[in-house]
């Protein structure tokens, strides 16, 4: 193996996920070798694998991560609306019922990105198979680390190959990432070699959701790409989404907290569908045509697991994506995060001689604080979310972010420092602003808008 200052050769990525993918690319250009090994078969095109069940479902590519990727993938956005992702005009495409009322669309300040979880793993992959730095072994599932011989390194991974036999092979290498998702096993293993385990924090609304996928009648969708019905907590706790995906399909995502998750029944989706707080979008798939099954989904718990604080870290190992810090899938954080991890990271081996350890740990959680605060203290705002309750000051941070979000209904520059904060572009701080603070704190100008405003903005003027 290398010694502690000489540059490392060979690095082990656990996981192909997205978190994965991202990391991988910033490897390529510090090491000789990468080797993703995942558990699951990749697919020779875009589309679903076992392994990603949460893929059926709605993913949102928000300002954030988009500019990551296009650092880590120059072009990426580009190719992929020519694999025919939808772009979104945030808010102009959007008709939006927040709990206070219609959202007014105001002209664009970001654009989102309407395409399919297997679109984007496919296109990513695709860039990276075709990299001699980059090598993927499907079918792998790694069953341990291998400790260095100083006691306090990471030097390799075990792993078996699934089918294959009960034998197990090992993989060394300089730098090793678990990048396998929220099932991640690192705690029993760093365990087992005497390091301890992290210490935990879980906040779960009790949300599920189910997701099908549409072909939408002609003329339905005209004027607008994107429907948002909003919960109106505590009272009304159902919300649902209509957004565009590649090659002229519709994802609808429903969700509801404790006892009102959604059926994944013909019939119960549709009616459940219908009891929204707005009826936009039961009008918008009653005759639309069913592209796919639907899927239910329940595993949406906020989960952060603090490797950074733990007294010993092992060198050359470092735990990324959903394997350390997992939000509520519905706030569209995760991918985001994770390319915005990727690059940190790549940053932070350029000055650190192409090592890590605790530091490149510490750098890791840093770039999941603030999407955390944003996914948890909505979270909280649920019953089901346990014992944690906010103490005063949560609650008035509570009070004065519902307020930021119902003038921000109204008002374009509210509108646009609060987008802002939700792309993960600006810190929340960004909203006690004092030239935004007084517009919030003096309130909205004028009514909501009792009515969606279905009509175009360029034709309103």
């Amino acid at each position: 193996m290398s010694s502690p200052l000489s540059k490392p050769r060979s690095a082990v990525v656990i996981g192909g996920s997205f978190a994965g993918l991202c990391i991988a690319r910033t490897l390529a250009d510090h090491v000789e070798q990468v080797t993703v090994l995942d558990r699951d078969r990749f697919p020779d095109g875009p589309r679903l694998r076992t392994g990603i069940p949460q893929a059926r479902h709605l993913h949102v590519l928000i300002t954030s991560g988009q500019r990551a990727l296009d650092r880590l993938f120059p072009g990426l956005m580009a190719e992929l609306y020519d694999r025919g992702a939808v772009p979104v005009a945030a808010p102009t495409d959007l008709l939006s019922l927040s709990p206070n009322g219609w959202r007014e669309r105001f002209p664009a300040t970001h654009t989102l990105v309407g395409a399919s979880r297997e679109l984007l793993d496919w296109t990513i992959r695709q860039r990276l198979s075709s990299d001699p730095r980059i090598r993927f072994l499907a079918a792998r599932e790694v069953v341990g680390l291998l400790p260095g011989d100083d006691g306090a390194s990471i030097v390799g991974v075990e792993f078996r190959v699934r089918n294959g036999g009960s034998g197990t092979l090992r993989c060394v290498a300089d730098l090793v990432v678990d990048a396998s998702g929220r099932g991640s096993r690192t705690p029993d293993w760093l365990a087992a070699l005497g390091y301890g385990r992290p210490e935990e924090t879980r906040i779960d609304a009790g949300l599920g959701y189910a997701s099908r996928r549409y072909r939408l009648a002609p003329g339905v969708a005209d004027g607008w790409k994107n429907i948002m019905v909003m919960p109106k907590p505590p009272r009304i706790t159902r919300a649902g989404v209509l957004y565009p995906i590649e090659n002229g399909r519709w994802m609808v995502t429903l969700g509801g907290f404790g006892a009102e998750t959604p059926p994944t029944d013909e019939a119960g989706f549709l009616e459940f569908t219908r009891s929204l707080r707005s009826p936009l979008i039961y009008e918008a798939i009653r005759d639309a045509e069913p592209d796919g099954p639907i899927h239910g989904f329940r595993r949406t718990a906020n989960h952060r697991r603090h490797y950074e604080t733990m007294p010993r870290w092992p060198e050359g190992f470092l735990v990324v994506g959903d394997a350390a810090c997992a939000f509520n899938p519905v706030y569209g954080q995760g991918m985001s995060v994770a390319a915005q991890t990727a690059v940190v990271l790549r940053d932070h081996l350029r000055t650190h001689r192409g090592r890590f350890g605790r530091a490149a740990q510490v750098a890791v959680a840093g770039c999941s604080a603030t999407a955390w605060t944003i996914a948890t203290g909505t979270d909280l705002r649920f019953t089901a979310a346990g014992t944690v309750r906010p103490g005063r000051r949560g609650r008035l941070s509570h009070w004065y972010f519902d307020r930021a979000s119902d003038v921000a209904d109204r008002d374009p520059y509210v509108l646009r420092v609060l987008t802002d904060v939700q792309h993960l572009v600006r810190p929340p701080a960004a909203l006690a602003h004092p030239r935004v603070a007084l517009r919030v704190l003096r309130g909205p100008t004028r009514p909501p808008l009792s009515a969606p405003p279905v009509t175009p903005l360029s034709s309103r003027r």
